[in-house]
């Protein structure tokens, strides 16, 4: 599988993000073939090489252009786009999730929104050349590093407006974020955009094998390099097994009422804890308690923090981060005497499918309606469809 692990080292632009490609090995001839069928007259667009620092890369010129495009405009644009339909389909993926910030920060209809700077032509330039970029270059998936944000204000020509914006902050929702001391727009609404619609996974990069790297270089001069950086890589397996970074909450109860923990787990699960145990300890003075372990999303931490302190009657809790990796999972219905059940697969990282499990909710459902013993149908279940699953796999 082919990874592009996005590195914003000092932040991430659409023009950034081309010239990184570029200089991973993306020719701009394939940019120039995209781009040659928009019928406008398209600003001149020079890929050249640049050093800041120590660094080597790919810097865009972009000439002058005073033509601005609604976001009806763009889409029809991307519409006429004589280019595979993925190229189309990701262009217009990224188009809608800057309209749908704007709309969200400006409060009014996705139909009535108005990009402002975004309107420029430059914004279509840079989303269906990244498009095709990537899938020029053959990515299955994408990764990336922290996202780098300025502090303060900044100036641009409808005002001074907080650093950063706040469509990139809303594109950005639920990826890492870190904040540098300097006063720039270190990334732009659609460098948000382009990690937003293409590192779906907010979790760690699985082991690979880097082949090439790539910088694109922006314009500001300071003691940072204005830097992205890419990197194309190989997973050691067909298919890795997803990894991510997961929060751990414990607490210790030895003067709630037993009869409410199992009421309270559920609701837990409920608020999006993606699993809630619950056994017995031996407290101080011998006392047997409760230990509570909740297993969370990073953005639902302090949510479920909250939960806890409201369902339970603990007074503090305990807090660490651990790694988790699951199995490549699919879901299949299939066809029995007894009606369709879903049949959960899990692939290891080899793409091989390792384990199958009957949709515990389908047997609840079958045996109610059936009125057979929960244990029988899920044995029967289990010989009828041996051999189909066997053959699935």
């Amino acid at each position: 599988m082919k990874i592009l692990y996005i590195d914003p080292i000092f932040g991430i632009s659409g023009d950034m993000m081309i010239s990184a490609l570029i200089d991973v090995g993306l020719p701009f001839e394939e940019i120039e073939r995209v781009l040659s069928s928009i019928p406008l007259p398209l600003p001149a667009i020079v890929p050249a090489k640049a050093q800041q620092g120590i660094i080597e890369g790919i810097h865009l010129e972009i000439g002058e252009s005073d033509i601005h495009l609604s976001p009806g405009e763009m889409e029809g644009l991307i519409e006429g786009l004589l280019v595979e339909k993925k190229i189309k389909d990701d262009a217009k993926t990224m188009l809608d999730l800057i309209v749908e910030a704007e709309s969200k920060v400006h409060g009014v209809p996705k139909g009535s929104v108005h990009l402002h700077e975004l309107s420029h032509i430059d914004t279509l330039i840079d989303i269906v050349s990244v498009a095709a970029g990537i899938h020029y270059l053959g990515i299955d998936k994408v990764y990336t590093g922290p996202i780098p944000h300025g502090r303060g204000t900044i100036k641009t020509a409808h005002g001074i407006m907080p650093n950063p914006p706040p469509a990139t902050l809303e594109i950005l929702g639920g990826y890492k974020t870190v904040f540098l001391d300097v006063s720039l727009e270190l990334t732009t609404p659609t460098g948000a955009t382009i990690v937003k619609h293409y590192a779906k996974d907010p979790g760690r990069m699985p082991p690979v094998n880097i082949h090439r790297i790539g910088y694109g270089l922006g314009s500001y001069v300071t003691d940072k390099p204005d830097a992205l950086r890419v990197f194309i890589a190989e997973t050691a397996s067909a298919e890795p097994l997803s990894d991510s970074e997961v929060w751990v909450i414990e607490a210790d109860l030895d003067d709630m009422e037993a009869e409410y923990i199992g009421a309270c787990a559920e609701r837990m699960r409920k608020e999006g804890a993606l699993d809630v145990l619950y056994f017995p300890v031996y407290m101080k003075k011998g006392r047997i308690g409760i230990r509570l372990s909740l297993t969370v999303p990073d953005e639902l931490l302090d949510h479920l923090v909250d939960v806890v302190f409201s369902e339970t009657t603990t007074f503090g809790m305990r807090l660490r981060m651990d790694g988790r990796r699951v199995l490549r999972r699919e879901v299949k219905t299939i066809e029995t005497n007894y009606g369709p059940v879903r049949i959960k697969y899990g692939y290891d990282g080899k793409g091989d499918c390792v384990k199958t499990h009957i949709e515990f909710e389908d047997i609840i459902h079958v045996a109610d309606e059936k009125g057979i013993p929960y244990r029988v149908l899920l044995d029967t279940l289990k010989k009828e469809l041996e051999r189909p699953l066997n053959k699935l796999k």
